[in-house]
């Protein structure tokens, strides 16, 4: 029996066998709709036409030109139930609307979700098709049902069976998508708990950006996915006069006629490698929502649209091949595109001759028939008709998340970057920006993906937005904040943060426009200047390289990007593998610290004496400096180190790098090697590892480096590998502080006490051990057995 809970009605028979005519009307009309099976549909699936089965509450049908009979549900109460279902757990509604909306599927009686539909052009001449998943019992009722707060539609056929049905992916009705199985959990805390940035990334210091997809192609700059449907604004009239109006000649028309035939993958990797980059980002998608790779989610995607080609997995194979890290960049999350991209498409111009003529976003599969995008459907590309309201709660948001799965699951990148806040506060463009509940989920699905792929380590950087700051994201939530900056690498946009932070950080600049506008870019010494400033405070540089719309770069952009990489190779040992001083500079002076040694980096340095003030014989963290060099350069420098620092004089003229272009940089950007007694491994050095622990920095507190690594979680523990006879461990002893074990190679040395009844006591020597074997390399281990607990330094002879 057919019925629902509320009593409205009993089917009439169970569902005869279908006829051949109906099979091959449906083929028919799938071809006429321009849907394409990918197989026939599997053994397992089973076909009902809505003529054959009970319809409820006065639903009536309809019979198109080719001759398919669908039933119409308009108004509250109709709908169509099929009797005597096999079992099934997906299923497939064949549909024609000119609505956005939902309807209702109701099993046995009882209400089980809503399908989401949007216009297929027509009412009855157009059929789209709509899959979920959901468990169907064996003979059980299925009925399709208009609500009240349901869409019109009209039915003309479900399918029901186990797996793919032989129809593509119905992207506005996927499931939620799965966390990846792994040790990462999807809350701040717990990847807080268990993350640690790879060392890789800790070394790289920089990073090459092709920030380059179709929106480069009218070469007008950023954004010109969104400004070309603003009336008025400086894009929408170039693009009128250069295309024609976007109720005719919209973004797909750009996408379409984007050309990369100047686009030289090898040849552009091998000028990032001269720069000195370490790292290589790739446009995943920007906010225009076109797929640079072969999307399974997105079929407007680079493969299938203009260039025909995978640009991510091209730019993957050549990056890896020319030894550099490889990521890719998402920049369509739900505020941004559709927030923001989307809605202002579903407009029309509100004077001129063109008044009221709704841009292209609003066309449907039916109008392309016959145009270069027959069998497309502009929904997918542009979202159906909404407003900018709670885009996290939208079916895209749950298509973005597929989408990024997709892509990280292909191309296995090292580093993801968000142009998004990881939290929810925010708001832009009248849009709540932010991913807030969904950020959690992707951090952990990418971690526990990339562990599978990486063979149990943890070897990825994932880079999101909004993470305190000039621009944070957890007002809402700040006592998140702590965990959320060890659970990734934060982001920023053009802005370098104003001190040394504990955690590493990245700043992502682009050297001209985002989307090339003309020329004009960044010098040399601009770029390097931005490298160094983000270095000293612990952080890494992601530059956009900005292409041309066909791929190829000004020839002034690639001598820029030259001399960049003559000046890195130099002076790259201040840079790779670089931790921040104590402090991160003074007037034009910028410190960092390398293989024991400590750097000074001089901008503006005309070649007279010198003083930096940081470098007195007093400071916390220097010793006795015993040699000062000038890196690259033969140049004798006489040096006085005293309580009024250190002052430093040439013996004779500073060299211009004859092999740099940019005169500015050529000559006034130097670096000094600085030589000091006071050798020590510091807590957050390469070799030392301390995965939920929390760094703390400029503390002013007499401390090593003006930096400690502190627990207050019993039994975490924080390890260093180093090759000597002997190793120390420094600690400051401060009241109320807890214990520690130490362990060297796995062996307890004994159980510390860190607290101390008097003032506090930086740069302790809790203990010492001297009887090892130099010729190997030990792993000293500091475990947290009681209380709150800090760690320094490492001393070893």
């Amino acid at each position: 029996m057919c019925k629902l809970s509320n009593g409205r009605g009993k089917i009439m028979k169970r569902m005869q066998m279908r006829k051949c005519h109906a099979i091959l009307r449906m083929i028919g009309q799938m071809l006429l709709s321009g849907i394409l099976f990918l197989a026939i549909a599997n053994a397992s699936a089973v076909t009902r036409e809505a003529e054959t089965a009970q319809r409820l509450g006065g639903a009536g049908t309809v019979t198109d030109r080719t001759g398919t009979t669908a039933v119409v549900l308009a108004t509250p109460g109709q709908g169509v139930c099929f009797a005597g279902m096999p079992s099934a757990k997906r299923l497939a509604v064949f549909y024609a609307s000119v609505n956005v909306g939902t309807i209702t599927v109701v099993v046995e009686g009882q209400r089980s979700r809503k399908i989401n539909i949007h216009s297929s052009g027509s009412a009855t001449a157009s059929f789209l098709h709509a899959i979920i998943e959901l468990n169907l019992p064996s003979g059980a009722s299925l009925t399709l049902l208009h609500e009240a707060d349901d869409a019109p539609v009209a039915i003309a056929r479900i399918i029901v069976g186990d797996d793919n049905l032989g129809l593509p992916p119905d992207i506005w009705n996927l499931p939620p998508l799965p966390i990846a199985a792994g040790p990462y959990p999807a809350d701040w805390k717990g990847l807080a708990a268990r993350y640690s940035v790879p060392a890789w990334w800790r070394e790289a210091k920089f990073g090459a950006w092709a920030h380059w997809d179709p929106q480069s192609m009218p070469e007008k700059g950023d954004w010109y996915a969104r400004r070309m449907y603003l009336e008025g604004d400086e894009v929408y009239k170039s693009h009128c006069e250069r295309y024609g109006h976007p109720s005719e000649y919209g973004y797909k028309d750009i996408c379409h006629e984007w050309k990369i035939d100047r686009w030289n993958p090898e040849q552009l990797m091998d000028l990032f490698v001269e720069m000195g980059a370490r790292y290589f980002m790739a446009m995943g998608v920007h906010h225009d929502n076109f797929d640079c790779w072969d999307s399974a989610f997105q079929p407007w995607n680079s493969v299938r649209v203009g260039p025909k080609q995978d640009i991510v997995a091209t730019w993957a194979k050549v990056a890896r091949a020319k030894g550099l890290r490889f990521g890719i960049g998402f920049h369509n999350s739900p505020g941004r595109t559709w927030g923001q991209f989307m809605p202002v498409r579903y407009t029309s111009d509100q004077q001129g001759p063109k008044r009221g003529v709704p841009y292209d976003a609003l066309q449907t599969i039916i109008d392309g028939k016959g145009k270069w995008w027959d069998g497309m459907d502009p929904v997918d590309f542009y979202g159906p008709k909404h407003g900018i309201e709670e885009p996290l709660k939208s079916p895209y948001a749950n298509q973005f998340m597929w989408r990024v799965d997709d892509a990280i699951t292909k191309y296995h990148p090292d580093v993801i970057y968000f142009d998004e806040h990881a939290g929810d506060s925010l708001v832009d463009l009248n849009v709540h920006m932010g991913l807030g509940f969904l950020a959690p989920q992707l951090v952990a699905n990418y971690y526990n993906k990339s562990v599978a792929w990486n063979g149990g380590k943890m070897d990825v950087v994932i880079n999101l937005k909004g993470v305190g700051g000039k621009y944070n994201s957890f007002q809402n939530s700040p006592e998140l904040l702590p965990f959320v900056d060890r659970a990734l690498v934060k982001s920023t946009e053009a802005h370098i943060e104003p001190e040394i932070m504990a955690e590493p950080f990245q700043t992502e600049v682009s050297s001209g426009a985002w989307h090339y506008s003309g020329p004009g870019h960044k010098t040399a010494y601009e770029v390097v200047s931005l490298l160094v400033e983000n270095v000293c405070r612990n952080g890494t540089l992601l530059l956009n390289i900005t292409q041309h719309g066909r791929g190829d770069l000004d020839p002034s952009m690639v001598q820029m990007c030259k001399d960049v990489g003559a000046w890195l190779k130099i002076n790259g040992e201040a840079i790779y593998g670089s931790r921040p001083f104590e402090i991160s500079g003074e007037d034009n002076a910028r410190f960092t610290r390398a293989n024991g040694n400590l750097y000074v980096i001089l901008m503006n340095w005309g070649g007279g004496p010198v003083t930096l003030k940081a470098l007195s014989s007093h400071g916390a963290t220097l010793g006795k400096i015993s040699k000062v060099e000038l890196v690259g350069a033969d140049v004798p420098l006489s040096f006085v180190q005293d309580e009024r620092g250190l002052t430093i004089t040439p013996g004779a003229s500073l060299p211009v790098r004859t092999q740099i272009t940019d005169k500015k940089l050529a000559s006034e950007f130097h670096v000094l090697r600085i030589t000091h007694d006071r050798r020590w491994i510091n807590d957050d050095d390469p070799g030392t590892c301390a995965i939920g622990w929390q760094r703390k920095a400029n503390l002013g507190s007499g401390d090593y480096n003006n930096d400690l690594t502190i627990s207050d979680k019993i039994g975490s523990d924080m390890t260093c590998v180093f090759k000597s006879s002997a190793v120390a461990v420094v600690c400051p002893k401060e009241p109320g502080a807890g214990k520690i074990e130490v362990q060297v190679d796995g062996e307890s040395r004994g159980i510390f006490d860190l607290s101390t009844d008097g003032p506090r006591l930086p740069q302790q020597r809790i203990c010492a051990i001297k009887d090892l074997s130099p010729a190997f390399e030990h792993t000293i281990t500091v475990i947290n057995r009681a209380g709150t607990v800090a760690v320094d330094a490492f001393i070893t002879e």
